[in-house]
């Protein structure tokens, strides 16, 4: 009789030593890449050594959340940090995490259409943007100032140092 009356109290100190001794990587939660070349370093600073570069839809385990960082584990074993708005807990199609057959060749993902349309639209003018110019009588001077900063290409520690200056992105804090 006695043993009816503890046994919740058993079960109950079973689910808790459980929880408690199951390794912590089998509790992680899964996230995925959200675009291809995404850095996991070794320290929270993406000025920090590179440990691994992630493609699209590649998956981690998280291991620990600090801030806007996450501990990830790769399916290579190796640990490092990793922006936290670089992943998604969706799979996404591309690199090792699935899509069609087109992305496994070339590695490259989809643009879905509204971004096709939004991306088509800063590489220059289109074919109507260049009529309206013309019908509003844009001066040229004007439309060779905007060809020649959609032409700028920025460098890769350039932008990082305008990142860390403004303290954007992954510079962000927090």
């Amino acid at each position: 009789m006695l043993f009816l009356s503890i046994r919740p109290y058993i079960a109950m100190l079973t689910v808790g030593l459980v929880l408690v001794l199951v390794p912590g990587h089998l509790m992680a939660q899964t996230m995925y890449a959200r675009k291809d070349k995404v850095k996991v370093t070794e320290q929270k600073s993406p000025m920090s050594r590179v440990v691994e570069t992630l493609r699209l839809g590649d998956q981690v385990s998280v291991l620990e959340k600090s801030g806007r960082h996450l501990k990830v584990r790769v399916p290579s074993g190796k640990t490092g940090w990793v922006f936290k708005f670089k992943l998604s807990d969706q799979q996404i199609g591309g690199g090792g995490g699935g899509g069609d057959a087109l992305s496994a060749l070339t590695g490259e993902s989809r643009v879905a259409a509204r971004e096709a349309g939004t991306g088509g639209s800063i590489r220059g003018l289109k074919e109507t943007s260049e009529r309206y110019a013309t019908t509003k009588q844009v001066d040229p001077a004007s439309r060779d100032a905007v060809q020649r900063m959609e032409d700028r290409v920025i460098s890769r520690d350039d932008l990082l140092k305008f990142q860390r200056k403004g303290s954007v992105g992954e510079f962000s804090g927090g």
